[in-house]
């Protein structure tokens, strides 16, 4: 194969690279030309011969039923009159009748029958040329004569003429030959009807056959599309099925699992990497807070420490915590409980269990009731807008404004709060992984708003956040639009 190959590319000066629908459709074209061509040239080959095979099995009853019908005749009448007799008798079996006797081409007889005596003389001719002359040499009356089959195929004006005798018996005796021939120039005609009716099927076969190639192979480079698809959107796609393909579906299934093996082992890294990134600023603040507080210190100094140590606990717990639930989210099988829930209800929760903060901040909250209720997950739908929330309580100075509207096939939830003017890089970058912007207590874990893209997109819906003025106040806003 491989040799084949080179030949190829030395052929066309190049290296060929035929698409999977071309080489099937040039396979079964190849097998469906060369088993017609088989089936023609066998056909061809065997139609003569099985025709004349039928030609002689009616030749061998005709002799038959003649022999014994002129026996009597053969037998009682003298030799000068048997003739004579015999074709006046047989006369309009053998004459133009003027009108067809069978089929199209058919106008009279083609039979040649001619009768021998017991010594192989010419007793009378169909054709009356032969009357008197000597057959006793022809294969036909020879073998008969010697008690087997006779039968000759002999040339007459071109065209091949085959004899088949019986013998004619009387009293037990063998008085005579009877012979009966017909040319096989008689056959071509229905020969050629019948190879026409032949070729006529072939090309139908050929046709239904090339057009069912065609429609296969389109379909297997349809599914192997599907496949090349996936393959390069892995992360995006889910795997195609392909009916009456199992062992497609089979490779879909191996790549499928294929990618989830090599998903998750770059994502344990990425985590293990960025994890051990992340925890070694907290770990180091706290380790050296602990060093220092077993000096003596001042009760405000071991106080101050002691608050560090304490802020930089809750931000390693905070940071695994979001963590977890980023792994748990980005997992290949990860799938979302929806049901029917009210937006309010969701918002509200979020506000309750922030109260504390809130009235501790002397944070004013601006809420409109919408009465919408959206197919989400609830819980983590919850966690997502929470998150929003705490960015604007922890980012903003002393108001926020929660806005829920509806349009034709989006809900929006408008979460805004009142703070400094941002850098264009941070509007770009908020969604990030591990990006964040610390005012002054650097608590963020930058894993927030990359949590709320996560679950924001796993409902079909975006989440964007952008800055403006209003009523008098710098908002800086983070938009929610979610699906009915």
């Amino acid at each position: 194969m491989l040799n084949f190959h080179r030949l190829l590319d030395y052929i066309f000066k190049k290296r060929l690279s035929f698409s999977i629908f071309v080489r099937i459709w040039l396979i079964f074209s190849l097998i469906t030309f060369l088993s017609s061509g088989l089936a023609l040239y066998y056909i061809q080959k065997t139609l003569r011969p099985s025709a004349k095979r039928v030609v002689e099995d009616s030749l061998v009853d005709t002799s038959r039923l003649l022999a014994v019908l002129v026996a009597n005749d053969v037998a009682n009448l003298q030799k000068d009159k048997l003739n004579q007799y015999l074709t006046t008798k047989l006369a309009h079996a053998f004459t133009d009748p003027n009108e067809p006797l069978w089929y199209h081409q058919k106008q009279k007889s083609t039979y040649h029958l001619y009768i021998t005596n017991d010594v192989g003389v010419v007793i009378y001719d169909s054709r009356e040329q032969s009357v008197g002359a000597d057959f006793s040499r022809w294969n036909d009356v020879y073998l008969t004569l010697q008690g087997k089959y006779g039968a000759r195929s002999t040339d007459i004006d071109g065209h091949s003429v085959m004899y088949v005798a019986s013998p004619i018996m009387a009293k037990g005796e063998l008085i005579g030959v009877l012979s009966v021939g017909k040319p096989t120039q008689t056959l071509i005609p229905y020969i050629d009807k019948n190879a026409d009716e032949i070729i006529k099927i072939l090309l139908t076969i050929m046709g239904v056959t090339l057009a069912i190639a065609t429609l296969m192979a389109w379909w297997l480079r349809h599914s192997i599309d599907s496949v090349n698809r996936y393959t390069k959107g892995l992360a995006k796609t889910t795997p195609p099925h392909f009916y009456l393909g199992r062992e497609l579906n089979e490779l879909m299934v191996s790549i499928h699992t294929m990618k989830n093996i090599i998903e998750n082992k770059a994502y344990v890294s990425e985590y293990v990497h960025t994890l051990t990134h992340e925890l070694k600023s907290p770990l180091t603040a706290i380790r050296a807070s602990a060093e220092i507080l077993t000096n003596d210190l001042t009760d405000g100094e071991r106080e101050q420490f002691t608050t560090l140590i304490l802020a930089q606990t809750d931000k390693l717990t905070d940071l695994v915590d979001k963590l977890l639930a980023l792994a748990k989210l980005e997992q290949p099988n990860f799938k979302l409980s929806l049901q029917k829930i009210a937006i309010d209800e969701v918002i509200q929760t979020c506000l309750n269990q922030q109260s504390a903060y809130i009235k501790q901040l002397n944070k004013n909250i601006h809420i409109n009731a919408s009465g919408i209720k959206i197919v989400a997950d609830e819980f983590w739908l919850t966690q997502a807008l929470q998150n929003i929330i705490d960015n604007a309580l922890y980012y903003g100075k002393d108001l926020i404004h929660i806005n829920i509207s509806q349009t034709d096939k989006n809900v929006i939830i408008n979460i805004s709060n009142d703070s400094d003017v941002l850098d264009d890089f941070v509007i770009e970058r908020a969604f990030e992984r591990y990006f964040s912007v610390g005012n002054g207590t650097q608590k963020s874990t930058g894993l927030g708003l990359t949590l709320v893209k996560q679950v924001i997109e796993l409902h079909g819906g975006v989440v964007s956040m952008g800055q403006g003025d209003k009523d008098g106040r710098h908002m800086v806003s983070v938009v929610v639009s979610l699906p009915y």
